[in-house]
């Protein structure tokens, strides 16, 4: 069995894009990878424990927002995504990145609903590829947003996905599950990717030095946050 935890990024007036961000984990490799994030959280708060005092998410790291308030050193927040950033390089991890092109959208598509279409296309195509099932975690915002995934999922299993080159979802089980992202090392992970992900693609061409410190570690070697399944549209 396959977990892949995801979140998303909104389309604002600024920034017409819209992202979800996949990490798929096989269960027997989860206990390291969570053991992982687990150090690092404890090294920086002195326990581990999932409190809200200890939840990690990139924009509140990175513009010191909420308990990261007090982190006025850039380079202890440069070298928090450092580490981040290497955990999700961990071979043990199986990435999926959708961006959605919302000006291109045609005037009645919505944003959120095409790009967990392609999600669970991409997400199905992951575990098939793997000859596994998987199963679908989310950050619980609302009971309305989860049960509208979820609905979304059944049909898709039901009858494939619903454009021209629509996908038969054979892999993906049961239904789309949700915690809040304060209970899930996972979810934090996940969080941070899809913050990554549009992170590179709002500042990839800005001489900002603070933008320029996450591209700093992304260059680097050993760094290796690449999709294993991806999907951009429209082009």
């Amino acid at each position: 069995m396959k977990l892949i935890f995801f979140d998303e990024a909104k389309n604002d007036e600024g920034y017409k894009h819209y992202h979800i961000g996949g990490v798929g984990i096989d269960e027997e490799h989860l206990g390291v990878v969570e053991a992982s994030i687990n150090k690092v959280v404890e090294d920086l708060f002195g326990h581990s424990r999932l409190v809200r005092g200890t939840e990690l998410h990139g924009a509140e790291i990175f513009h010191r927002k909420n308990h990261f308030k007090e982190w006025t050193e850039f380079d202890r927040r440069i070298a928090l995504f450092d580490s981040l950033m290497q955990i999700l390089s961990m071979p043990q991890l199986q990435l999926i990145d959708i961006q959605i092109n919302v000006a291109k959208l045609w005037e009645n598509q919505i944003p959120d609903d095409v790009a967990f279409m392609f999600f669970c296309e991409r997400a199905n195509d992951l575990c098939k590829a793997n000859s596994c099932l998987g199963m679908l975690i989310g950050d619980r915002e609302s009971d309305r947003v989860a049960e509208r995934y979820a609905m979304s999922l059944s049909e898709y299993r039901e009858i494939g996905t619903n454009f021209a080159f629509g996908r038969d979802i054979l892999n993906l089980v049961d239904s789309v599950h949700f915690t809040h992202s304060h209970l899930s090392r996972f979810l934090q992970l996940a969080d941070i990717y899809t913050w990554l992900l549009q992170f590179r693609n709002r500042n990839s061409d800005s001489d900002n030095f603070r933008h320029r410190a996450i591209f700093d570690i992304w260059a680097r070697d050993e760094i290796t946050i690449l999709p294993s399944k991806y999907k951009e549209w429209p082009k």
